[in-house]
């Protein structure tokens, strides 16, 4: 029985020491890890061949290539544009931020003043070590 005991108490203690060593490797692996990211940056190129087409390059720049979108004439994509995909292109919000009245504008600065007021009164009170107003 003593045996027994004494031998489930190595084989936990070496379970222990396994998890202990395998954290401190960890932890040594991901220190190296996060170091300068500079130095993990790596470059990888291979040779390629250029080839000059000049009718391709023609066709490009004279936009031959390209066809009406969504059948509108003046929206004009690249045949292997993902764009093709979708049914229509969400306009662009152009709108101003609209004018405020002055009611808003006072109860914008009546909510910015009860926002900063008990850090104002904290500084008043020499209790520097929470905040640093400029």
């Amino acid at each position: 029985m003593w045996h027994e005991a004494r031998k489930s108490e190595r084989k936990v203690h070496d379970l222990m020491d396994a998890a202990r060593k395998r954290a401190q490797r960890r932890a040594v692996f991901l220190a190296k890890r996060r170091g300068d990211p500079q130095q993990s940056i790596q470059v990888i190129g291979s040779r390629c061949r250029m080839y000059r087409d000049d009718g391709l390059y023609q066709a490009t720049q004279d936009q031959q290539g390209l066809i009406p979108w969504n059948g509108k004439e003046d929206i004009l994509i690249d045949r292997f544009d993902g764009r093709a995909l979708l049914d229509f292109i969400r306009e662009p919000r152009h709108g101003r931020a609209k004018e405020k009245s002055e009611e808003e504008e006072e109860l914008e600065e009546f909510v910015n003043f009860e926002r900063y007021r008990d850090l104002i009164k904290h500084r008043r009170r020499g209790c520097r070590y929470f905040f640093e107003l400029d």
